[in-house]
């Protein structure tokens, strides 16, 4: 039968002595922590006070802190919760004996039988708590790796739409009208006019500009737009 963990029993570690060996002030308990998840110098701790903390096939460095006796429970309850989260995303995972019609994985239906298995150690394990953090983009000996799927935008992508949505087509229209109203009224002028579809021949005589030049500084305005936009390639007069 299993034994139940008892988070009642605040003076547990009332033998141990703190990470930097501070005396226990009254009303605190001593509760542990894990290395790993802080980042103390040297100076801030001291070594002979560490304990590992043996869980099976796995260890854990742990040092010991002072908290308020009445929330030890709380505390001890969070601490094994997110101990046994972290083993069951570490361990190695049931066997994969063969696979399911449906290409699924087909597991060994006993955890930790595998004393006297003579395909111990051989097969493939799976876990399925196990998360596999991969960067989209990354570079190994020099070469860079791109294995992004193109047919969907990427997690990052996505986080930055919901934190920054693009501009719609009409609140593009009002910012790039209120820019070049302050830095090129005849720009301005001329993003209008193509807005409301007029030819170049109608927007040379509504800027009062020969066919020429006209069409020079239409093709200016467009170009000032690209760069506002950043769209350089759509530019017409590349240097």
């Amino acid at each position: 039968m299993a034994c139940k963990t008892n988070y009642s029993n605040s003076q547990k570690y009332s033998n141990r002595r703190s990470f930097d060996g501070s005396p226990i002030e009254s009303g605190k308990v001593l509760v542990p922590f894990r290395k790993d998840q802080y980042d103390l110098s040297k100076e801030d701790y001291i070594q002979d006070n560490f304990t590992t903390m043996h869980l099976g096939e796995f260890s854990y460095e742990v040092r010991f802190m002072q908290i308020d006796e009445a929330c030890f429970k709380t505390y001890m309850r969070g601490f094994w919760a997110e101990l046994n989260e972290d083993m069951k995303m570490r361990r190695e995972g049931r066997c994969i004996i063969e696979k399911n019609p449906d290409g699924s994985d087909k597991l060994c239906p006993f955890t930790r039988r595998c004393t006297g298995c003579p395909e111990k150690g051989l097969l493939e394990r799976s876990n399925t708590y196990r998360v596999e953090i991969l960067s989209l983009d990354y570079e190994y000996d020099g070469e860079i790796f791109d294995i992004e799927d193109k047919s969907q935008p990427s997690v990052e992508d996505q986080v930055l739409d919901k934190l920054c949505p693009e501009p719609t087509e009409e609140e593009l229209k009002i910012k790039l009208l209120a820019h070049f109203d302050k830095e090129n009224p005849r720009y301005a002028q001329i993003i209008r006019l193509k807005l409301q579809g007029k030819s170049i021949d109608e927007i040379c005589i509504e800027i009062n500009l020969k066919p020429g030049r006209g069409r020079q500084e239409i093709n200016n305005a467009h170009d000032a737009v690209c760069e506002y936009l950043r769209l350089r390639h759509y530019k017409k007069n590349h240097k």
